[in-house]
């Protein structure tokens, strides 16, 4: 049998340095992490604010990941 657990943080950072920090101290605790999971890995992805109603594309016409930035650690 095949399991894999999520676990989903939310932050807010006011600019770049701030989210360095947060990446950083999270990569910390994967590595702790794979001491007990090897296959462990940590994925952040930038969320940005959805865009009012009237922008929004519907149908096959709409791009999926527009807006999104991530980074694989570990």
């Amino acid at each position: 049998m095949r399991l894999r657990a999520q676990i989903t943080i939310d932050i807010s950072a006011e600019d770049f340095v701030q989210a360095a920090d947060h990446q950083t101290r999270l990569a910390k605790f994967v590595e702790d992490l794979k001491n007990e999971y090897p296959a462990a890995e940590m994925i952040i992805r930038e969320r940005r604010d959805r865009r009012p109603e009237s922008n929004v594309v519907q149908g096959p016409m709409r791009r999926a990941g527009l807006g999104v930035r991530q980074a694989k650690v570990g």
